[in-house]
């Protein structure tokens, strides 16, 4: 009989490119992943690992495996889920890696809800980038994970994960005081865009990345003065008049200097939002407990205002 552990480890090989990539992720030494695939190739007397460079990769064997292992450890959480079904479920922790948007407008609500319809069911929450909570999810160090993605830079598909879209959150220009909109409709409109102080997202991000593309299609170069991974303080910087920035609805609320259009130009271009979304392992979201989570989240963002999945 196969190992099922050692073919999840395996598995996250092949998910986080490499022995060190798994170890990481895993908490575990390279040596350690190293000897337990060493085990599992003794047992099936195949080649499960190849050098490729200064590390390794996995042989075509190894990839058709690791399509094996995805259908075993699915079938093994929808194993569990049955169970749980039997005896109620709502009980325990559930692990949420999220967003830092999760955090601030999403948990508090959620967790409200949940407690209406499951006292014992307690959450536990990690602030974390997607790709953080995606590997968090798939190590099964967080049984939910909420990302937000941008458009045109979808989250990588990961084997194993069903995906649950929220919605949107639209996404506008706010310009600090003394420069609104009306002062705009000059020819160098987009000359004072390009002299503005900016905040965005730090550069590593897709939410930075997308809001210089914006920048760019308009027609500027963003001087980026502030980084910074808190939306919040993206707005209090708006607020205050020190700087301008793309800002989600669920962050902006009431402030005042939304940018629409600018005069003379092609104005703001379309796909000017973001989409909340869940993500759980395949399997697993048939549980009581995931799926007291999912309509709790689901009615928190539905309680936030913005759009619900589908929408525009």
């Amino acid at each position: 009989m196969i190992d099922v552990r050692r073919l999840a480890l395996l598995r996250e090989v092949s998910i986080y490119g490499g022995l060190t990539g798994a170890a990481e992720v895993l908490g575990m030494s390279v040596s350690s992943i190293s000897q337990q695939l060493s085990r599992l190739q003794n047992e099936l007397g195949v080649s499960l690992l190849e050098p490729a460079g200064r590390g390794v990769r996995l042989t075509a064997d190894a990839e058709r495996l690791v399509v094996h292992t995805e259908r075993v450890l699915a079938v093994l959480e929808e194993a569990e889920a049955e169970l749980l079904l039997t005896r109620g479920g709502l009980s325990g922790v559930v692990r949420i890696a999220a967003f830092h948007t999760f955090g601030t407008r999403l948990l508090v609500p959620a967790m409200r809800r949940l407690r209406e319809v499951a006292p014992n069911l307690a959450l536990e929450y990690a602030q974390l980038d997607p790709e953080g909570a995606i590997r968090e999810l798939g190590a099964r160090r967080a049984d939910i994970a909420v990302a937000d993605e941008y458009p045109g830079a979808p989250l990588s598909p990961t084997p194993g994960l069903v995906r649950v879209d929220l919605g949107h959150d639209p996404i506008a220009m706010y310009l600090p005081d003394g420069m609104r909109e009306a002062d705009l409709s000059g020819g160098s409109s987009v000359d004072s865009l390009a002299r503005l102080p900016w905040v965005m997202e730090p550069r590593q991000t897709d939410a930075y990345r997308w809001a210089r593309g914006i920048c760019r299609t308009i027609g500027f170069e963003p001087r980026v003065a502030f980084e910074s991974a808190s939306l919040d303080f993206h707005r209090q910087l708006v607020a205050s008049g020190e700087a301008a920035a793309f800002l989600p609805r669920s962050i902006a609320g009431e402030l005042s200097g939304q940018v629409t259009r600018l005069p003379g130009r092609r104005g703001l271009p379309g796909g000017m939002h973001r989409t909340f979304l869940m993500l759980m392992r395949r399997g697993a979201e048939r549980t009581p407990a995931l799926m007291a989570c999912r309509e709790a989240i689901e009615g928190a963002y539905r309680e936030l205002g913005t759009e619900p999945a589908g929408g525009t």
